[in-house]
């Protein structure tokens, strides 16, 4: 099974994609195979829709080259600060409307959960779940930018979410 985790901003949209067996257990965990893992960056100066386009013709792009099944993606919580919150939300629309044209099935996680699965602690660091994700990946470095490291955490998160329990 395919999998495109995504971690959505209009300015920066982090992205990963994944293929894991159709049963994955416990000892298959991190036997996936990670296809790409990258960021969408929109210019600063390109009005609101043209960013909007921009991220909707990439993640199209993406979806039809790799063919996920399901899209993973962080569920928006309660912002303090409105105007990140409504951007974040339409770059979130954008997404779930690629995975509704691609005929994914769509998965939502917080942050937080995020980080309570990967590491144990809900208010743990971008460093923190970084080196979570690498260690987890088995990966000498870790991955940069932080919104590609995220993207891969929220599919990270359900694969440990979902998985089958080992049969002894």
């Amino acid at each position: 099974m395919i999998i495109i985790g995504i971690d959505p901003g209009t300015a920066k949209t982090g992205y990963a994609v994944m293929e894991y067996p159709k049963n994955y257990n416990k000892s298959s965990k991190r036997s996936g195979n990670l296809i790409e893992c990258a960021c969408i960056d929109t210019p600063s100066e390109a009005t609101m829709h043209d960013r909007l386009s921009q991220l909707y013709d990439e993640l199209k792009n993406i979806s039809s080259r790799t063919k996920p099944k399901m899209m993973v993606i962080e569920k928006l919580f309660f912002n303090t600060n409105i105007k990140t919150a409504m951007t974040v939300g339409q770059a979130r629309g954008v997404s779930l409307l690629v995975a509704s044209q691609h005929a994914m099935e769509v998965v939502e996680y917080t942050a937080l959960q995020a980080k309570q699965t990967l590491t144990g602690y809900g208010r743990a660091s971008k460093k923190e779940m970084q080196e979570a994700v690498r260690e987890y990946m088995r990966l000498e470095k870790v991955i940069k930018p932080d919104d590609a490291n995220d993207a891969l955490a929220m599919i990270l998160c359900h694969v440990e979410k979902t998985r089958i329990p080992e049969q002894n």
